[in-house]
Formats: structure tokens, sequence, C-alpha cells
């Protein structure tokens, strides 16, 4: 942890005690922290109540898509001044990366191998091996995503946050608006510069998820400084790549984490393998139709820029 994270660790001040100077029109950028805070907040919630009672997966995955949330924008953020804010982006993103494995293995166990049950393979017993080595292995990833949970505490990078935001000099509407027009389309142009690369491969699938995941909540963060029905019609179509997406990457994981699981067991179940590449190959047909429509949006932000 860096030195900054262990200074602000020691203040008493609470998480939700933010003081603000109270308006009736906040400031573009005022929104923003408020923005940021609510991230933080409900990442917090998500980790109090995984500490202190029953594992639920939902809210393992709060916790996973509000910490996404602020180190997609962070840096951007940042912009605003001299200090880059490396630290706290580092130390959230270890915070998530923590808990990964654990939110891959819920999915194949608890939803994917379902469904394949469901539609493809009647008769339960020939997987069943194959099954219970994979339940005892999302038992032991839960029992660690715990553990990792314990080991961050968001206290100490949010207080580092709010000191930033003390010592910085406000910016103007203008300003806040045009690195907003900046920041989205620097993860627009990379978004489409993953799509090209795209080869149906777990690697470039990744980074292509990465990078629309940036684009829709650098979108989400910076709504209110844009004409509402523009940016309501890019979240629903981000949303809508970033589902067919996220698809595509569940069936692969589903499939490297079976086989990783069988092979201590039993043979890797094939139709399954067979069934998820499938899958996995029609979802990200349905992501390039869903990408081919965000095309056609209008650039919203860059007639604002100028």
């Amino acid at each position: 942890m860096s030195a900054r994270l262990q200074r602000h660790a020691a203040s008493p001040r609470a998480l939700s005690g933010h003081a603000m100077v109270k308006s009736t029109s906040p400031s573009a950028f005022d929104r923003i922290r408020r923005n940021l805070d609510g991230y933080f907040v409900k990442a917090v919630d998500a980790r109090k109540r995984l500490l202190t009672g029953p594992y639920d997966a939902d809210l393992l995955h709060a916790w996973r898509v509000n910490l996404r949330r602020i180190t997609a924008t962070l840096k951007d953020v940042a912009q605003f001044s001299d200090d880059d804010l490396d630290d706290v982006h580092a130390y959230l993103r270890e915070c998530r990366d923590a808990t990964g494995e654990t939110r891959d293995i819920d999915i194949l166990v608890d939803e994917t191998l379902p469904l394949f049950v469901e539609k493809n393979e009647p008769d339960k017993s020939k997987i069943d091996t194959t099954a219970k080595a994979l339940k005892a292995r999302q038992a032991n990833a839960r029992m660690h995503a715990v553990a990792a949970l314990k080991k961050y505490d968001l206290a100490k990078p949010m207080r580092a946050l709010r000191h930033w935001e003390a010592t910085l000099e406000p910016p103007t509407d203008n300003m806040t608006r045009k690195l907003a027009a900046t920041s989205i389309e620097k993860h627009y142009n990379q978004l489409i510069k993953r799509a090209d690369k795209l080869d149906g491969g777990q690697k470039t699938l990744h980074r292509l998820r990465t990078s629309t995941k940036k684009l829709r909540y650098t979108v989400e963060l910076y709504a209110h400084v844009f004409p509402k029905q523009a940016t309501g019609s890019w979240l629903k179509q981000l949303a809508d790549l970033q589902s067919h997406l996220g698809l595509a990457h569940d069936r692969l994981m589903g499939r490297k984490l079976i086989a990783m699981a069988a092979a201590e067991h039993a043979k890797a179940p094939k139709p399954f393998r067979r069934w998820a590449k499938l899958t996995a190959y029609d979802a990200l047909k349905d992501a390039m139709q869903s990408l081919a429509k965000l095309k056609h949006l209008r650039h919203y932000w860059r007639a604002r820029a100028n």
C-alpha cells in the first residue's frame, strides 16, 4: 500500500461523511464527485454484507462492478490536476482482481452448467462427477474471496480521493465538459480498434469487453453534461453489446474451468465444451451486430466539444 493510502487510512472521517458545500445547483464536477461517492458506498455495502451474512454471488458482483466503475474512470478524472492518482487506482484494481476467479466459477456452477443440462443433457448422472468437483472448487473459491475481502478496506482509498478533491481547484463546467468529451472519444476509439482485432480468442475478447465497460462507465459518469436522450441511446446500446460479450466470455471461461476441474476427477464432458464453444460463437455474432448499431449512433460529445 502506498504512503498516501497509509496516511489517510488513519483519518477518523466517516466514509459517508463527505463534507461538500451545499448548493441548489451543483456544478458538473460536484455531480462527478457524487457519482464516485455512490460507487464507493455501494461497494462498501456489498463488502459489509458479504462479511457479515451468508455468501451471495450477486453481492460479489456488486462489489466488482462498482469498483470497476471507479477504476474505469478515475484516471480521466485525475486529469483535472497534476496528481494521476495511480496509487488509488492500483489499490482498487487489486481489490477487484482478488475476487475475479470466484465470480467466474459462480457463473459456471450456478448459471451456465444448469442451462446446459436443461437444454442438452437430461441424464445428469453423466456429469455428476464433474459437477461435484466444480462445487468443491466453488466452495473453496468463495472461502478465499471472503478472506480477500477482509484485507481490503475501501475507507483508505476513499479518504485519499476526498483529500485530493479538497485540495483541487474546482474545474468549471466548461472544463468538465471538454474533459468528458475527450475521455469518451478516447475510449470509443479504443473500443473500435480492439473490435477490429477480435479473432474469436479469449485474449482479444477480454480486451474488447474491457474497452466496452470503460466506454459505458465513462458515458455514464459524464451523462449529466450532455443531452439525456443522446447519452441514453448510447448507454442502452453499450449495455446490449456488453451483455453479448459477457455471455461469450462466460461460455469460453466455462470451457476452461470445467476442463481444469474434470482433469482431476474425470474426463471433461465433451458435449458441454462443444455447446459452450458454439454458444460463445453465436454470442460474438450478436455482439458484432450490436457494435454495428453502436457505430451508427450520433457521436454527441463531438458536437459539444467544439
